[in-house]
C-alpha cells in the first residue's frame, strides 16, 4: 500500500477518534438535547449560516452514498445514516471502503460505477 493511502487511513481514523471522544463528552455533559441546541443556533447569524452550511455537507456526502452503493436500498440506509450520525459515520464509512478498496481511489470514490483498472 503507498505511504499517501495509510496517511489517508490515519487521517480517517484519528479524525473519527476525535469526533467520538467529543460527541461522547457531549452527550456526559449535556444528555440527548442536540437538537435544541441545534434549532437555537438559528438565533445568531454566523451560528446559522455554519448551520446551513454543515447541512448541506451532510447532504452532499449522503448524496455521495447513495450514488456509490451496490443498491439503492442500501444507499439510502447509508444516507440516513450519514445525516443522523454525521461524521461520526462518514468518516468510518470512508476508512473502511478506504480498506477494503486497498487505496484505489477510484473505487473508493465511484462504488458500484468504477471501471476495472487498466492494464499498463
Amino acid at each position: 500500500m503507498r505511504r499517501g493511502t495509510v496517511i489517508c487511513q490515519l487521517i480517517l481514523g484519528l479524525a473519527w477518534l476525535a469526533i467520538a471522544a467529543v460527541t461522547v463528552r457531549a452527550y456526559a455533559l449535556g444528555g440527548s438535547d442536540a437538537g435544541s441546541a441545534f434549532m437555537g443556533e438559528f438565533t445568531r447569524p454566523w451560528s446559522a449560516q455554519f448551520s446551513v452550511d454543515l447541512m448541506m455537507h451532510a447532504l452532499l456526502a449522503a448524496s455521495w452514498l447513495v450514488y456509490r452503493a451496490r443498491s439503492w436500498a442500501l444507499g439510502l440506509l447509508w444516507a440516513a445514516l450519514a445525516i443522523a450520525l454525521g461524521s461520526l459515520f462518514t468518516l468510518a464509512y470512508v476508512l473502511i471502503v478506504f480498506v477494503q478498496a486497498r487505496g484505489d481511489v477510484r473505487t473508493v470514490l465511484l462504488g458500484r460505477h468504477a471501471l476495472p483498472p487498466r492494464a499498463t
